[in-house]
């Protein structure tokens, strides 16, 4: 299957149904008939191959898309749930995209076309699924006062304590200049702060994860700034281990920490 940049999978339609798919399991024995609905409360089925098993249900061509912001968060939102109840159930889920959607084709339907993906796809994908047994993605963002941290900094570092004495002694149109100055050296002294805070937090939290990866740096919407925003992917049994380290980073003096989780490993898929 090929998805196009909206996530939707592409191919030649015949007006007959599509399949939008929610995610691949196993078991297929137990997947066949899940009891649960998907988006708008469509009735979710199993296609299934040996003893993997599609999640999907039937829908139209069209995508979901609506300007209504709660109608297209709902959408997603059921769609999660979904992934989410067979992570649940079934232990271990490989979670497809927002509106992937199979077309039917002139090779077979939109059920046969599943099928076939799952037949050719199917030693890659039980691999994902045995690796993924057992395991939960947690979302962390690590925080910083800045504020607090230069002011940290300048109290213990000799070459800033030395400018500010400087300035303070200086007629105010020199000071101007050196206080620039001053702010950038500040600004350097920060970013080689946050490189070896990330170093040291990266690897505390390695030390609890399966695999970590690093998202983008997003503004944290507070007056403190993010340092790091990581994926982690976690075995049974260790989630504690990776909350009671966050707990300790959080005490930290000017830090603070956010986690979600556990949750289905969408970024380890």
């Amino acid at each position: 299957m090929t998805q196009n940049e909206q996530g939707q999978t592409e191919s030649v339609a015949t007006g007959a149904d599509c399949c939008y798919v929610y995610c691949v399991v196993s078991p297929c024995a137990e997947a066949a008939g899940p009891a649960f609905s998907g988006i708008e409360e469509r009735h979710v089925f199993g296609i299934t191959h040996r003893d993997l098993c599609a999640l999907a249900h039937e829908c139209p061509l069209q995508p979901y898309q609506s300007s209504d912001t709660a109608t297209a968060s709902a959408w997603v939102l059921a769609h999660h749930r979904v992934v989410e109840e067979a992570w649940q159930r079934y232990g271990s889920v490989l979670p497809l995209t927002f509106n992937t959607i199979v077309t039917p084709s002139s090779t077979g339907n939109a059920r046969e076309r599943v099928e076939s993906w799952l037949k050719a796809e199917y030693d890659s994908l039980h691999k994902k699924l045995l690796g993924l047994t057992g395991k939960a993605e947690y979302g962390v963002q690590v925080f910083w006062d800045t504020a607090l941290v230069a002011r940290t900094i300048s109290e213990h570092d000799s070459e800033i304590a030395s400018l500010q004495h400087e300035i303070a002694a200086m007629p105010r149109g020199t000071a101007y200049m050196y206080r620039q100055k001053l702010g950038t050296l500040v600004k350097k002294r920060l970013e080689t702060q946050a490189e070896s805070e990330f170093k040291e937090l990266y690897e505390r939290i390695s030390r609890c994860s399966t695999k970590v990866h690093t998202e983008r740096i997003k503004d944290s919407g507070t007056g403190n700034q993010m340092l790091m925003n990581l994926s982690c992917l976690v075995d049974p049994g260790k989630g504690n281990d990776l909350k009671a380290e966050l707990d300790t980073i959080g005490r930290k003096e000017g830090f603070s920490v956010r986690m979600v989780g556990p949750m289905p490993p969408y970024s380890f898929c």
